[in-house]
């Protein structure tokens, strides 16, 4: 790299186009990135849904889930097999491992599914396969209110919003909630059935029989052929009354005598309202792979024009946009990436007080940016919040190539008083190999965390490689660039002479001959000169000068020091806790409600207003409420959910943490048997959890629904006291009210009743059971068949049905049931085939999730539980588990790689010992800076650890190898180690301030994504700042340390036979080589090597300081 640093010097064209052309490249590149919340991610994660309409859960269990997950259980890389069967719905998710193909995975889940669909009930709906992925979250929320009922808004989203939506870019699937769909209803009067002694099997083949439309075929009429079309489906509603069912004592018995016909809608399965008033809610989803932004644009466009076409009575609300904090954030990045910059040029300027130098070290950071762009599209990344961090935190470091060259040329002109020209290539080739052992050792940082296992890792992947891009470039700068413009920017005194070198001399015959010595007046002038004269940095360099050497006089000083620093972290560690992620104010949050089992929708939803109503009112910064009644993790009539739309972060005064407190403590005054949780919306806690939002997940797998109830509600009384988790709830809730029919088959039997006709008459007459479809335009309506309302409100009633006798006739129920009041689940949930109960909580504002989960676990592990039962983690809890893992494997992969480089570099397997050693001193400050700003390890920090130990290496580097040189060249060790540091203060300096300059931005930026961009900067910043002054010390003092080691005799002992023992290796290999390499080439005689020409030390004597 030295070598191409000369060529530079001397071709400032060649430099100039090598940089330009990776910045045009760059910065076309920049242009085709899409820009989204977090990187895209392929989570092979498959679901199966099947309905089976009016099915208990146990019957959905052993019928439909059981029978699926035996058929999926099979598929090959499985890693987590969940599934839970609720009333009428069965639902499995498939998790595999990550090295999976999803596409692969879906349709090997289709193809199990298909061998067991001749298993599944008759009743049942076929299962619908999906893939599932972060990008399955709906990306905008459109709320539809107005002077109409339900059955006219929902038809307006369905046939006039829908339908336009569904062709806009990127749109993957749209999600009505609140909607009910247009229904033709025929309620039967059990008791005219009776009257005229007919059977539901005897209306509903009637209406299937007399609403039926058959191809007619085609009518030959000569040259004319004529279709024939039977028309004889009903054109009109009413018309439904007229269908004759059968014909009693010559009197036909039609529809209209035995029940009516409703123009109608289907039972609603979730009900919406926007602010108290109804409304009907579009959920687009984006298609897997699409951009976010580009999807979002495209949609709101669509409705622009769709808009105008409805009725202007319409209202439309924005509920959820995640467009509005993606571009937010991006764009408090991009500020704090120019400001930051700009800091970190100040910087420069402030310490060699020259314009021209400040605009060649700043020249890097655009570069280097902008030339990381043509990376990001070569690997298909996009401008995410990942990347985009990455580059913030690069403006620091990859200034510091640059500062470091610019700044050992700068000396090289005020100290050793040569021409700009020759200090520009010997400035470069003294620090070349320093500068390029630091770069080496910051991808050894940076690229672990590029191929780190793990859903975590898959997030971090493209930070660890655009991070090393940016760094790679700026090594590039710094030894192009750089060095060519310091040869013709910086300038010399005027009242100086010019004493040239051999480069300069050459190329413009002025100064003094390639050989001459410098004059001794002007290297007092020019030490007189030195910008480390002034009076910003002369104070700094004689303080150091005195700890310095008052460290190496008292060495024993600093090694305790640093020890008792490097114990303390374990402590440290535990007094700052660890969270998954951040606590980000996306200004949008979720409210829960789990009412008592057997609550209906309409009065869910009337909890649910009351209590919107109470948050728009109380609570400050609040903008929108939308209640979703029959929605939530079971999706059961008596959940529901508040999804609580804040105002921007800078029209408020609280913050969202705030909020949620306060909706915690206005859900204190509601009835204790409403289960009320409050949690922050996050997009990326949802991705990363599987769906789950909460912070802790743990589960209880056992065989017996009654102990896992009894284990689950022992284990919820024990965390209740724990201040550090709230909203504690358990997935298994029993107590659901139902009526069990028992069928007295000898009685049946005896009657001519089949236990499948009592079965499939409850089915239609409660339930409801679609018989045939009504057409009106393009548009088909189910027809559904069931019981007047009376006889479905009210279970005494059901005993007046009839089901139709093998014998002829109709028998009443009564006759051959009984019926028993009883409880069951709600939903049993399973996990990998076994039965199971999920523990969900949120973590306090101030508390630890790897605490909050110990908590758990020891609390669990103090039930007594029985052989059988076991427990576990999922959700974020567990990529919790796995994240701490991963980044431990980054960690020591970091170490070893850094240690290989620096042993490369100094030849030595002790010096890198020296450097890593001042690793762990950074650790203690950067966890005492994040305790002191009120903030959580998570993985955003963990990131953060591993950008101080770059820095911190980088400085150790730069002093161990300017003190190996020093002593290269004949300088005692003492005076090398007192000069070496005093050489390399100001680099270091320059390029620590320029660091934390360059973040200050994040630390005190407010916003969106401040959150995720405070917890690394003010670990980084903090930690490097506080421990810089021990680490200047430190790595002389363990530097002196180990050379009296390895001068000590046992260490000569084993260096001495190391040393004979690789000798005969080498010598025994070049021989053989040797005799191998003269059976194929003929012997030459080989020239004679020319002595070498004696060299003067110039730095023996040679100072900086006073």
């Amino acid at each position: 790299m030295q070598k191409l640093a000369e060529i530079c010097v001397r071709r400032p064209v060649f430099a100039t186009v090598i940089i330009l052309a990776l910045t045009v490249i760059g910065g076309f590149s920049f242009f085709t990135l899409g820009v989204d919340r977090f990187p895209k991610i392929d989570i092979p994660t498959v679901s199966v849904t099947t309905t089976n309409t009016g099915a208990a859960p146990q019957e959905m269990e052993t019928e439909v889930t059981d029978v699926l997950e035996g058929a999926v259980n099979t598929a090959t890389g499985i890693d987590e097999l969940r599934s839970s069967s609720s009333t009428g719905r069965s639902s499995i998710t498939i998790s595999f491992d990550l090295s999976k193909d999803p596409d692969v995975a879906t349709q090997e889940v289709r193809d199990k599914v298909n061998t067991v669909l001749n298993r599944l009930p008759t009743t049942a709906d076929p299962p619908i396969i999906q893939k599932s992925d972060p990008d399955a979250t709906p990306i905008l929320l459109y709320s539809m209110t107005g002077p109409y009922s339900v059955l006219q808004l929902t038809d307006i989203a369905n046939n006039q919003i829908n339908k336009r939506l569904q062709s806009a870019y990127g749109v993957g699937d749209i999600f009505i909630y609140g909607a009910r769909l247009r229904q033709i209803n025929i309620h039967l009067d059990p008791a005219k059935l009776r009257a005229y002694n007919l059977s539901t099997v005897d209306v509903a083949n009637a209406l299937r029989a007399q609403n039926l439309e058959l191809p007619g075929g085609r009518v030959n009429e000569g040259a004319k052929t004529v279709t024939l079309r039977t028309m004889s489906r009903v054109s009109k509603v009413e018309e439904f009354n007229d269908l004759v069912v059968a014909n009693k004592n010559n009197y036909s018995v039609k529809i209209s005598d035995i029940g009516s016909v409703e123009d109608s809608g289907v039972d609603p399965s979730s009900i919406s309202s926007l602010n108290g008033g109804a409304a009907v809610t579009l959920a687009i989803r984006k298609q897997s792979g699409a951009n976010t932004i580009q999807v979002i644009n495209a949609v709101k466009q669509r409705m622009n024009e769709v808009i105008p076409t409805l009725p202007h009575d319409l209202k439309f609300a924005i509920i959820r946009d995640q467009s509005e904090f993606i571009e937010n954030s991006l764009h408090a990045i991009e500020e704090h990436l120019i400001i930051g910059g700009l800091l970190a040029a100040l910087v420069v300027f402030i310490f060699l007080w020259n314009f021209r130098s400040t605009i060649i070290s700043a020249i890097a950071i655009p570069t280097s940016i902008i030339a990381a762009f043509a990376f990001l599209a070569a690997f298909g990344y996009t401008l995410n919040q990942m990347t985009m961090l990455a580059l913030t935190l690069m403006v620091g470091i990859v200034i510091d190539d640059a500062i470091v060259v610019l700044e050992n040329i700068y000396r090289f002109v005020e100290e050793k008083g040569m021409h700009p020209f020759q200090a520009a290539i010997e400035g470069t080739r003294e620090i070349g190999l320093a500068v390029l052992a630091t770069t080496l050792s910051l991808l050894a940082v940076f690229l672990p965390v590029g191929f780190m296992g793990g859903l975590v890792g898959r997030f971090m992947s493209s930070f660890g490689l655009t991070s090393a891009a940016a760094i790679a470039v700026s090594l590039l700068v710094s030894f192009t660039l750089t060095p060519m413009l310091a040869a013709r920017w910086i300038k010399t005194k005027k009242e100086e002479p010019l004493p040239a070198g051999p480069v300069a001399f050459a190329a413009s015959g002025k100064g003094t001959g390639p050989d001459d010595e410098q004059p001794e007046e002007h290297a007092e002038k020019a030490h007189e000169q030195s910008s480390k004269e002034s009076r910003f940095y002369r104070p700094i360099d004689r303080t150091y000068k005195w700890l310095l050497e008052w460290s190496m006089a008292h060495r024993w000083v600093v090694g305790l020091v640093s020890l008792l620093v490097i114990i303390s972290i374990y402590p440290m560690y535990k007094l700052v806790g660890i969270n998954l992620l951040p606590d980000e104010d996306e200004s949008s949050l979720q409210v829960s409600l789990r009412a008592p089992q057997g609550t209906s929708l309409p009065a869910t939803q009337s909890v649910l207003d009351h209590l919107a109503r109470d948050i728009r009112e109380q609570i400050p910064g609040v903008e929108a409420t939308l209640a979703i009644a029959g929605f939530g993790g079971s999706a059961s009539p008596n959940t529901g959910s508040i999804n609580v739309r804040l105002k921007p972060i800078n029209q408020r005064a609280l913050s969202q943490t705030d909020i949620i407190q306060r909706i915690r403590q206005l859900a204190k005054r509601y009835p204790k048997e409403l289960v009320i949780g409050a949690s922050p919306y996050s997009s990326i806690s949802g991705a990363i959890g599987g769906g789950r939002t909460s912070a802790l997940a743990f589960y209880i797998t056992g065989p017996d629904l009654q102990k896992l109830d009894e284990y689950s509600k022992a284990l919820l009384e024990k965390i209740k006291g724990n201040p550090n988790i709230l909203d504690a709830d358990r997935s298994l809730v029993l107590g659901n009210p139902e009526t069990r029919v028992y069928i007295d088959r000898q009685r049946a039997a005896d009657l001519g009743v089949r236990a499948g006709d009592v079965a499939q008459t409850l089915s239609t007459m409660v339930a409801g059971s679609k018989v045939t479809t009504y057409s009106e335009g393009s548009d088909q309506y189910d027809v559904v068949l069931m019981a007047s309302e009376p006889f479905r409100e009210n279970t005494d009633l059901l005993s007046q049905l009839t089901v139709p006798s093998s014998k002829g006739g109709t028998i009443e129920l009564a006759k051959v049931v009984r019926l028993e009041d009883a409880t069951a689940p709600s939903s049993i949930d399973r996990i990998n085939r076994q039965r199971q109960v999920t523990i969900t909580a949120s973590v306090a504002p101030s508390g630890s999730e790897a605490e909050a989960l110990k908590a758990l676990q020891t609390a669990a592990a103090q039930l007594g539980m029985e052989q059988g039962y076991t427990t576990g983690v999922t959700g974020q809890s567990k990529q919790l588990g796995q994240a701490n893992y991963y980044f431990m494997l980054a960690f020591i992969l970091s170490f070893i790689f850094m240690y290989l480089v620096l042993a490369a570099q100094f030849e030595s397997f002790i010096h890198p010992v020296t450097i890593l050693l001042t690793l762990p001193l950074a650790i203690p400050f950067a966890l005492l800076s994040t305790f002191i700003a009120g903030q959580k390890l998570n993985i955003f920090s963990a990131l953060g650890i591993l950008v101080l130990f770059g820095i911190v290496k980088k400085n150790a580097i730069l002093q161990i190898s300017h003190t190996n040189d020093l002593r290269a060249h004949g300088m005692e060790r003492y005076s090398a180690i007192i000069q070496a540091n005093r050489d390399r203060l100001r680099p270091i300096l320059m390029t620590t301030i320029a660091l934390v300059a360059g973040m200050i931005p994040l630390i005190v930026g407010r916003g969106a994504g401040a959150a995720t961009n405070r917890s690394i900067g003010v670990l980084v910043v903090g930690g490097q700042s506080l421990c810089l002054l021990l680490t200047l010390l430190a790595v002389p003092v363990f530097y002196s340390l180990f050379e009296d080691a390895s001068e000590s005799r046992v260490w000569s002992y084993v260096g001495t036979h190391y040393s004979t023992f690789a000798g005969g290796v080498r010598r025994r290999f070049a021989g053989g080589w040797t005799a191998f390499a003269h059976l194929f080439t003929r012997t030459r005689k080989q020239p004679e090597p020319r002595p070498a020409r004696p060299r003067k030390d110039k730095y023996a004597d040679q100072a900086s300081g006073d």
